[in-house]
Order: structure tokens, then sequence, then C-alpha cells
């Protein structure tokens, strides 16, 4: 007796750690599981925790330019310097704050959540700053030049860049904190995105209606726009808070998870805690192919939202009302999208349904190319932008969803893959802003419509290379995995446990994605 007794805590260790990597159903009476995290409530709750950065993102990426450019007056060099401070404050926030939540320990987090906590920081700081960062300078003297103006925006928008990382980088890790299991990861993730597309789907129609409202959409973009970037940011803090609520009443933050995570780094030998650290990852080449599959993702995604507007007014010369209306077209696309992406990871893998969005947005930078004329201005930009829409969705959940496999069981250093991966997209985003605009060519008139070509082809055709050589996201296959027999009734329970994986068709993720 006394021996078995002896065991039996390494026995529980063992068992708990077979839970994490081979994604078997926990026993009766664990507590912190996904069997209780994930009820519908807490489930759609996860999905509106990220639409406050949504909101914000729609904002940021489709109208700074257009705002600081057209609306402030600010020239093309100032305005891009403007975005470029906002990207680079966002990196280095991102890949510092995946650090701090991975690693601090602080009361308060313990018992509330470390991810949560820092999503409550960070959604604090973007209600305070935000508004700032686009109305007009609360004091008339900042207007005296524009050295002034850029400087005051870049004040702002310091602290809302930070919020911004917190609440993303916090909400991304939290889907590989909720379940080990790569299906229900990608449930998590494909509700955070059909909700991200309803945020820029709201940003779109309340501007569009805005500016209906105002006589604006006869126009293009001026000064007189002011009052109605106003109205539209209100609709947002109002919208923000609400979700922001509902995610931190309806999501419990599994804290056993971080404690299972912290008793099992203690029993590890000194070759398993080497191989569990932050930096081993520095050692593994699927590091870098992962993180170019996600910054190119995020390349076309957030380049669009950012360029397609200035495509529109500069080269097609549309009216104002038209670009919220093709942005949000493209949205209503994406959304649509956004219900098949979760089957056709399970039933085609990572790759094939990576490569889908890679054609679909070569497609679009072809038709967009050889585009011209009235019928291409008044029909045929409609279908690219919902070509493009369904590109969008495909590559961005996708990659998303090839992030957590790499993270694997590995959830206590999740927040700092995700900061990473984020570090590269934000400082490249930001010099490709700063890039296009310090090169803006007045006497070109299709110098926005290249741009969208090669946001189009040249990061679509990068990540695809590097997603095709990747050695995990192929067709998934059914695993059978047992649990090791702890007591009486282990039989019984690892019956249930293969049934359960084999009729949800759950795929173990390969080990050389869990281990660096």
């Amino acid at each position: 007796m006394s021996t078995n007794n002896q065991t039996d805590p390494k026995k529980g260790d063992d068992q708990k750690r077979a839970v994490q990597l081979n994604q078997v159903p926990p026993l009766p009476g664990d507590e912190g599981k996904m069997s209780d995290s994930l009820k519908w409530f807490a489930f759609v709750s996860y999905g509106v925790g990220h639409v406050l950065n949504d909101l914000v993102a729609s904002m940021w990426f489709t109208y700074a330019l257009v705002f600081y450019h057209y609306v402030m007056q600010l020239s093309s060099i100032n305005a891009g310097a403007v975005v470029l401070v906002g990207q680079l404050t966002d990196a280095v926030a991102t890949a510092a704050i995946g650090v701090l939540s991975d690693n601090a320990n602080i009361y308060c987090t313990d018992r509330y959540g470390r991810r949560k906590t820092w999503h409550l920081f960070g959604s604090v700081l973007v209600f305070i700053s935000l508004p700032f960062a686009f109305s007009p300078p609360i004091l008339p003297q900042v207007e005296s030049s524009e050295l002034n103006t850029a400087l005051y925006y870049c004040f702002f928008i310091v602290f809302f860049q930070i919020g911004w990382a917190s609440i993303e980088n916090s909400h991304m890790a939290l889907a590989s904190d909720l379940t080990p299991i790569r299906d229900e990861r990608t449930a998590l993730l494909s509700i955070r995105y059909s909700f991200t597309v309803f945020a820029n789907i709201l940003v779109y129609v309340v501007t569009y209606i805005v500016l209906r409202s105002n006589n604006a959409s006869k126009t293009q973009f001026g000064p007189s726009e002011r009052k109605e970037f106003q109205i539209v940011i209100l609709v947002i803090m109002i919208v923000g808070a609400m979700t922001t609520i509902i995610f931190h009443i309806g999501v419990r933050e599994p804290l056993i998870n971080n404690r299972v995570n912290r008793q099992l780094l203690m029993t590890e030998t000194e070759a398993e805690r080497a191989a569990n650290s932050v930096w081993s990852m520095f050692k593994s080449f699927t590091l870098y192919q992962t993180a170019v599959v996600y910054m190119c993702s995020r390349i076309t995604v957030n380049m669009t939202l950012v360029f397609l507007p200035m495509y529109l007014q500069d080269f097609l010369k549309l009216e104002a009302e038209k670009l919220a209306l093709l942005p949000l077209i493209m949205f209503v696309s994406s959304f649509c999208m956004s219900l098949l992406n979760k089957p056709m990871n399970m039933k085609l893998g990572r790759k094939y349904t990576y490569s889908f969005g890679v054609m679909l947005s070569l497609g679009s930078a072809f038709w967009c190319y050889i585009g011209e004329g009235d019928t291409f201005s008044k029909y045929q930009i409609y279908a690219v932008t919902i070509i493009i829409g369904i590109a969008c969705s495909v590559v961005l959940v996708t990659s998303q969803a090839l992030t957590t496999d790499f993270i694997g069981d590995r959830t206590h250093r999740g927040a700092f893959t995700f900061g990473l991966m984020s570090f590269t997209d934000k400082v490249c985003n930001g010099a490709v802003v700063m890039a296009v605009q310090s090169l803006h060519c007045n006497s070109c008139p299709s110098y926005y419509r290249d741009v969208m070509v090669y946001n189009w082809t040249i990061p679509s055709c990068l990540a695809f290379i590097a997603v095709i050589s990747l050695p995990y996201g192929g067709r998934p296959r059914l695993v059978v995995q047992e649990v090791p027999e702890t007591h009486s009734g282990g039989n019984q329970h690892a019956e249930q446990s293969k049934k359960h994986s084999i009729e949800k068709g759950q795929e173990a993720l390969p080990s050389n994605v869990v281990k660096s």
C-alpha cells in the first residue's frame, strides 16, 4: 500500500501530461478543462472579446491615412510617419506584453487570470486614448504647424497601440489556454474572426450612414469630415464597452492550466526544461516558417484595409460613400467565408485551405491589374472586393490556426509566441506603409493600383512557399489515444475517450510541433 501511495502522484502527473499531449478529455472531477470552459455562452463570449480591437483596427487600417492626410491635411510622408509610429509601438508592446503575460505571476493575475488581466489593462488604455487619436486637437495652437499636429497624434497613438497590443496578445494566447484540441482551437479562431468581420461591417455601415446623412456622399474626403469621424468613434466606444464586459463575464480562464504547467515544469529534467524554454523556440526552423506565414497573411489583410480607400479615391476617383460601401461588401464576403473555415481546415487540412486563399488573392491581383474604364469602376470592382474578402478570411484564420498548432501543448509560452509573430507583422506593416507613402508619385495615376497588385501577389507567394514546406498542416487523420490506467475505472474511461476522439475526428498535433 505504501508503495502505491508513493507512486500515485507521479501517475497523476503522467496522466495530466497525457491529457495535454494526446488531447484526451480529462477525467471527471478535474478543474479548468475544456468541457467546462466552452459552454455556448463562454464560446460566444470569447468571440466578442476581440471586438473592441477589431473596431479600432478597422478604423486604424482603413481610415488612418485618410484621416491624417485628407482630413487633417498632413503631407503624405508625415501621415505615413504617424502610422509607422503606431505600428512600431504596437510591435514592441506586443512582444513585451507577451513575455510579461507568460511569466508575470502576480496575485491578482493568478486569481483573475493572466490573460484576462492584461486584456482588461489594454481595454482601459484604448478607451482613454482612442478618442483623441481620431478627433481634432483639443488645443487650437497644436495645428499651428504640421509637425506639432503629427507629434500630438503620435502621443495618443502610442498609448492606444499599447492597449491594442495587450488585448490582441492576451486574447490570442487564451485560445491555446482554453483547449489543447486542434479542432476546438480552430473553432475558437473561427468565431473570433466571425466577430472580427462583424466589427468591420459595423464600422463601414456606420461610416456609410454618417456620410450620407451629412451630405458627404457626393464628394471625396476633406477637412469638412472631422465631425463624421467623431461620431464613428463614439459608436465604436459604446459597442466596444459592451462586448468587453460580456467577455470578462462569460469567459472563465482555466487557472488550473497555469498551475499544472508550473507543476510539470518543476518535475522536468534539465533536458526537458531546456526544450520547454522560450529561447529554445529560436532553434526550431519551423518557428521561422510559421512566422513568415503569419506575417505575410497579416500584410495581405492589413495593407488591403490601408490602401483600398486610397486606391478607390486616387485611382478610380470614386465618391466618399464608396470608400465605406466597398470595404463593407468585402467584409460581408469574409463573414460568409468565416463560416466555412473550420470545416475546410478539418477536411482539407491547413495547407490545402491556405493554398485556396492564395489562389484567390492572386486572381484578385490579376483582375485589378487588367481592369480599367467605367465598367470596371462601376461593376467589376465589386466582384474583386468580394473575392479578396474571401481570400483574406481564409489566409488569416488558417495562419492563426497554424500558430496555435506550433504552440501545441506549450501554453506557458503561448503569449510570447503570438507576440513574436505579431512583432514581425507590425514592423513589416509599418515599413510598407512608410515606404509606399514616401515613394508616392503625384504624377502616377496608377500608383495605388500597383500597390494593391503587389500587396496581393508578393506576400501570398512567400506565404505559399512557407506553408507547403511546413512539417505539419496536411490532411487531418484520425488518431486513437489512450489514458494510462490509474484506477479501477481506467479501462472504461479510456474506451470512452477513444470513442470520443474518433467521433469528433480530432487530430493530435505532431510531436515536432509541440517540441522544439
